[in-house]
């Protein structure tokens, strides 16, 4: 009897553990789960390799002889009571043996279960200075979810208050306002495809520009050396313009880059190569998984790089998404690091290149110009239009050396424009010229916390973050610039009279021919997600005003636009 209670407590137990499992197996991990039911099974089998041993002794034991007629009457029964009770104990073991197949098999069902759903999970997902990074557990798939916002102020000095608003640069109201608010999507899809979206919802000084797609691109990096990208992208032109908006030195950017195109619409060809003598470990996915987990489509430090776009072609400053006219921009950029990996390492880090456009625009409107506190200071008649051949030329080049860095870049933009006039249903050229326009820019920064200044990126990344209850006080960099633009003279031909001037191109009465900035700058980074910029910038005009009688009204003279004055500052997060 006692054999046959511990046969019932083995079976008892198996199904009392399943159940209990089953009601427990939502509080457990799958891990801890299969862990226990491997144990238990574990402790089934070693009981019933028990029970059967003791089985197989009961069986072998032979009943004793010479016992008296009481017990040779039990002894008789015995048989029958042994042969019942084998039987029990075998529908038992059975029964048991059954239930722990059917557990082993669970076991390895849930097991394959667990395993396809491990292997769907990601295998990275962090949360960082770098936004929200997620990786495919086969590495396959990349995603980076960004952000940046910049909250600015720009507060003008000696500013004539007196005359009317924003004619002379006089009267210009102090103003808060958001610069760019940009959600950015990035990454990697089949290993070897990147994409990139970022909008950008800031209304701007105005308080009224509508929100708008900045880029949204596909590049096909099967090949290093080249690579294919197609969308609404940078244009490979201006070096200042191709620098992130997050490590620019100044609030507003210098000159040059409003000779070149803002976002262009087309098709991009373009690779990288490294130092003959010293190739690199690159590899397809290392790209994208670097510290700063940019895609900085053109700026990679390499020996040489080249950049080869077809574009609808935008004006000036602009950004042209789709085209109305056949012709089409071609552009080039071309870009060394000539000393990297030499050895020689106060010219590491320098960097020099050239960058070009040609095409043939028709009837394209043209863009204004704006100052460095974001007042239009040149703006083409209504009437003109871009309208026959165009070019750029863009030499450029930084130095990076430890904590110093120097920017410099020439820009040269000759077009052909028209005044035009709606004749037979059709655009007819009444005045036209061939207009050159140049501006330069050379920006000088140095960090004063011996942190390492970068071009590249997002840029600097502090040493210590900023904490003032551990002494630490991130990274301070002072900046310098001079920028100049000088617009062809050509450009303000008077067509008319001296007593009623027709200007066909631009009024010199509220267009400058000239202007030259200079700024001096502070920007404190908290960490390499937050920095407070500090500039002071001043920038003079030839030209671009009127004067006034006392009844306010203008007497048609021109002169010298007001000096700009102004206190720019900023705060901004970008991750």
């Amino acid at each position: 009897m006692k054999k046959q209670r511990w046969a019932h407590w083995i079976a008892a137990g198996a199904g009392s553990f399943t159940l209990g499992l089953a009601q427990s197996a939502q509080a457990l991990t799958d891990s801890e789960r299969f862990e226990r039911l491997e144990k238990h099974i574990e402790r089934l089998e070693h009981r019933l390799e028990q029970s059967e041993a003791e089985n197989t002794r009961l069986r072998r034991q032979a009943p004793p002889a010479g016992a008296h007629e009481h017990k040779a009457r039990y002894l008789a029964a015995e048989p029958a009571a042994s042969g019942e009770t084998a039987l029990v104990k075998d529908r038992q073991l059975q029964q048991l043996d059954q239930k722990v197949k059917l557990l082993e098999r669970k076991y390895e069902v849930d097991k394959e279960e667990a395993d396809k759903k491990w292997g769907k999970l990601p295998k990275v997902v962090e949360l960082g200075s770098q936004g929200l990074k997620v990786v495919s557990s086969d590495e396959n798939f990349i995603m980076y979810i960004r952000a940046l916002i910049q909250a600015d102020a720009s507060f003008y000095f000696d500013d004539n208050r007196w005359l009317p608003s924003d004619t002379n640069g006089s009267n210009l109201p102090n103003n808060f306002y958001m610069r760019r608010i940009r959600p950015i999507i990035e990454g990697t899809v089949w290993k070897y495809i990147d994409y990139r979206i970022m909008p950008d919802f800031a209304p701007g000084p105005s308080g009224t520009t509508t929100p708008k797609i900045f880029d949204a691109l596909v590049d096909l990096r099967y090949f290093r050396e080249a690579s294919l990208a197609a969308g609404i992208m940078k244009a490979p032109v201006s070096l200042e313009r191709l620098q992130s908006a997050t490590n620019l030195s100044f609030v507003e950017r210098a000159f040059p880059t409003q000779l070149a195109p803002n976002r262009e619409m087309g098709f991009l060809l373009h690779g990288e190569f490294d130092r003959p003598d010293y190739p690199s470990d690159f590899n397809a996915t290392g790209r994208n998984m670097t510290v700063t987990g940019n895609f900085p489509m053109y700026m990679y430090p390499n020996f040489f790089s080249y950049q080869v776009g077809v574009y609808n072609g935008s004006s000036n400053n602009g950004s042209l998404y789709s085209d109305n006219n056949d012709s089409k921009d071609f552009q080039g950029r071309i870009f060394s690091h000539p000393f990297i990996h030499s050895g020689i390492e106060p010219l590491e880090g320098l960097g020099i290149g050239m960058a070009g456009t040609y095409g043939d625009p028709n009837d394209v409107a043209l863009s204004s110009f704006q100052s460095p506190g974001l007042q239009n200071i040149f703006t083409y008649n209504a009437a003109t239009k871009a309208d026959g051949t165009a070019y750029r030329l863009y030499p450029q080049g930084y130095w990076i050396w430890g904590p110093f860095k120097l920017v410099g870049e020439y820009a040269l933009a000759n077009q052909d424009i028209a005044n035009q006039v709606i004749k037979d249903f059709r655009s007819d050229n009444k005045y036209s010229m061939n207009q050159n326009i140049e501006a330069w820019n050379v920006t000088l920064d140095y960090a004063l916390t011996g942190d390492q200044n970068v071009f590249l990126n997002q840029g600097i990344k502090p040493r210590h973050s900023f904490n003032p209850f551990e002494g630490e006080w991130g990274s301070w960099v002072l900046a310098a610039r001079w920028s100049p633009i000088d617009f062809d003279n050509a450009t303000f031909q008077n067509v008319g009279t001296a007593k009623s001037p027709i200007y066909p191109f631009a009024d010199p009465r509220s267009s400058v021919s000239a202007a030259t900035t200079w700024a001096l700058g502070a920007n404190w980074w908290l960490n390499p997600n937050v920095k407070l910029m500090f500039d002071y910038s001043q920038t003079s005009f030839d030209g671009g005003a009127t004067t006034y009688d006392p009844k306010g009204r203008s007497t048609g003279a021109i002169v010298d636009r007001e000096t700009e004055k102004v206190f720019q500052t900023r705060v901004q997060l970008g991750f």
